[in-house]
């Protein structure tokens, strides 16, 4: 091991380097800067400098021999590497792919087998797969899960619905009795249903372990009626037996009790006992019901989501009294955490009525 301290000449101050270093979005130039920061802050050996950068001693020599003798010029001038070798031009890539712009937007797109086959009739040759994945990482594509809509859900209906929602519940509020002074709280409700019936789902493993879940499908159920205010993190439940009419009167009746000091406009879905003629909506409730077939408007949808993700991971229960259990248990954590609460259920509509 030799002796040479290795210094960074001061072409640029230790705040300029420490700023280019942390806004650069390239990972090698940041790399570079890191050897320099570390040249100019505490001079010393190549090989500690090496250690400390995670990188080999010759490149701490050579970006730092460049810098000194080239200055800035020596990390932000790009080099003669790159996309030389392509089949196409940068232009001409953008172009073959564009038409798989609209099926990849529909989610068709799920296999990169297509777009390979394309490629090769466009080059006249055959092309490695990997030659596929670095054109679409290229130009930013991702593998991602599509977000679901139900194939008869009306998009311009539901667009129209988030635009209008604050006229929504002024129209709404405006039908309250005039001598009603009582503040507003705007809420959503929607019903989920929890039972014995077990799905695998994607968990954390080390190295070398692959998870072993256990899955049954056993018909039995219990359905969480929930209601909650996201701009206020505040949220009510009840575990009810079934989904009717009677279950929602008894839950409404529950809400308006819960927030007797509330006048309360809810957002619902089209569910037939939210409609139904024998539905009892009591005197400080009103209900405003959403288009149908679309529960991604419903903040309350992401409740059910975290009940599933953080009770029943991977879990089987043995009987629905230990389902009911669990359910409590998370009911009653996430009206206790109104921060999170309302980080999940603040959808942009509620925010705009605000």
């Amino acid at each position: 091991m030799g002796t040479r301290v290795t210094r960074a000449a001061p072409h640029l101050s230790l705040e300029d380097v420490k700023r280019r270093m942390k806004r650069e979005p390239r990972w090698w130039v940041r790399q570079q800067w890191w050897i320099i920061y570390h040249a100019l802050v505490e001079p010393r050996q190549a090989e500690e400098i090496a250690r400390h950068t995670g990188v080999s001693i010759p490149t701490v020599r050579r970006v730092i021999a460049t810098y000194n003798r080239l200055g800035l010029a020596a990390v932000e001038t790009p080099g003669s590497g790159g996309h030389r070798h392509a089949y196409l031009s940068v232009e001409q890539e953008c172009g073959f792919l564009m038409p798989f712009f609209a099926r990849a937007e529909q989610g068709e797109i799920a296999t990169t087998e297509q777009i390979q086959r394309a490629f090769e009739a466009e080059v006249k040759h055959a092309v490695h797969r990997s030659t596929i994945s670095r054109l679409l990482h290229r130009h930013g594509w991702r593998k991602l899960v599509p977000r679901p809509y139900h194939p008869k859900a009306n998009l311009q209906e539901q667009a129209v619905f988030l635009q209008t929602f604050p006229t929504i519940v002024e129209a709404a509020v405006a039908t309250r009795d005039p001598t009603d002074q009582r503040p507003i709280l705007k809420m959503a409700q929607d019903e989920g249903r929890f039972g014995r019936i077990s799905v695998p789902r994607r968990a954390w493993a080390p190295p070398g372990i692959r998870p072993r879940s256990p899955r049954q499908v056993v018909r039995e159920y219990t359905y969480v009626y929930a209601a909650v205010a996201p701009a206020e993190g505040k949220m009510t439940s009840l575990i009810l037996p079934m989904a009717d009419t009677a279950m929602m009167n008894l839950f409404l009746e529950h809400v308006a009790t819960t927030f007797a000091d509330y006048f309360i406009v809810m957002q619902v879905d089209q569910a037939g006992w939210h409609q139904a003629n024998d539905l009892q909506v009591p005197e400080n409730i009103r209900l405003i019901p959403q288009p149908a077939y679309s529960p991604q408007l419903n903040p309350t949808e992401h409740i059910w989501e975290d009940l599933r993700e953080k009770q029943f991971p991977n879990v089987a229960c043995s009987s629905l009294d230990e389902v009911i259990d669990k359910l409590c248990e998370g009911l009653i954590q996430l009206e206790s955490e109104p921060q999170r609460l309302r980080s999940m259920t603040y959808f942009p509509h509620f925010r705009r009525a605000s």
